[in-house]
């Protein structure tokens, strides 16, 4: 099969398996592409509300963390936290998550909230978000709790006749059960999936130079973007004017324009600018 251009500019440039795929196209809706989280303890956040076992030794007796069930359709992982952190009226900090979850895509997650009760729960009021109470626990959720994820992925607009699908499918099945399994590749959405530069931002802070990856993350754009936000980084550049960028900048770049509010201020402050994004986001760069 070919390999798509971009697959190779980040490297991509095998295929695991030999057989044809089936085509089609994946995530024509949000609703398409399920993420259901697992964690260590084989506990599984279900996007329908099902019954759910005592979850890392959770329980109904007050303890420090509230444990929760978050799930959202069609939002960014960091910007849902943030949303549901300003609904409780707390610092984001205290709103921790195993792992990040696609944005075009309807996922259920885990979550915890320091100091907050089961019923206080209720104040949050977010479009397409639910966060529903598990129990309490001791200690707060990070990535040393997540197991894995379980996807249910529709795939639409298959041009192959229903019998050659069947047919590709079941030589994939069984190339993939003699081989053992496929292995944990990172994958295109990793590196960005419109723009895929995380992995250029990460290399240029690791190098320390904080000016050459704060300008990738905001000016570099990708003719897969939304021209109107291609057009905006296109004139940030040159000069570097982050006051009139700012205007510019459309409202759904939350986190350009987080940055560009602290360079505003501090122009020549590109350390500072990359401590104003979420702590998880930073260290996805690297």
């Amino acid at each position: 099969m070919p390999i798509p251009e971009i697959d190779k500019l980040l490297g991509i440039e095998v295929y695991f398996t030999k057989n044809e795929g089936v085509g089609g196209a994946i995530r024509e809706s949000v609703d398409d592409f399920v993420v259901e989280e697992v964690l260590v303890d084989g506990s599984k956040a279900t996007v329908n509300g099902g019954v759910l076992k005592k979850v890392l030794g959770s329980t109904v007796q007050k303890q420090r963390f509230l444990l929760c069930v978050l799930v959202k359709r069609n939002w960014d992982t960091f910007i849902a936290v943030k949303n549901i952190a300003k609904s409780l009226k707390i610092d984001q900090a205290r709103a921790q998550f195993a792992g990040i979850k696609d944005a075009k895509a309807v996922t259920a997650q885990h979550i915890t909230l320091e100091d907050i009760l089961v019923e206080d729960v209720g104040k949050v009021n977010v479009k397409e978000i639910q966060v529903r109470p598990v129990g309490y626990v001791r200690e707060m959720l990070s990535l040393f709790y997540l197991l894995g994820n379980n996807f249910t992925i529709t795939i639409k607009s298959i041009k192959e006749p229903k019998g050659t699908v069947e047919k590709r499918i079941t030589q994939t099945v069984q190339e993939l059960e003699t081989i053992g399994g496929i292995p944990n590749f990172f994958g295109h959405q990793r590196f960005g999936t419109t723009r895929p530069i995380t992995h250029l931002v990460g290399k240029a802070i690791i190098q320390g130079d904080f000016e050459e990856a704060a300008m990738l993350f905001l000016a570099k754009p990708s003719v897969h973007e939304h021209p109107a936000s291609r057009q905006a980084r296109q004139e940030i550049e040159t000069p570097k004017n982050f006051k009139q960028a700012l205007e510019n900048f459309p409202k759904q770049l939350r986190f350009e324009r987080l940055m560009l509010n602290h360079l505003v201020d501090n122009p020549s402050d590109f350390t500072g600018a990359f401590q104003r994004l979420p702590p998880k986001l930073q260290a996805l760069f690297v």
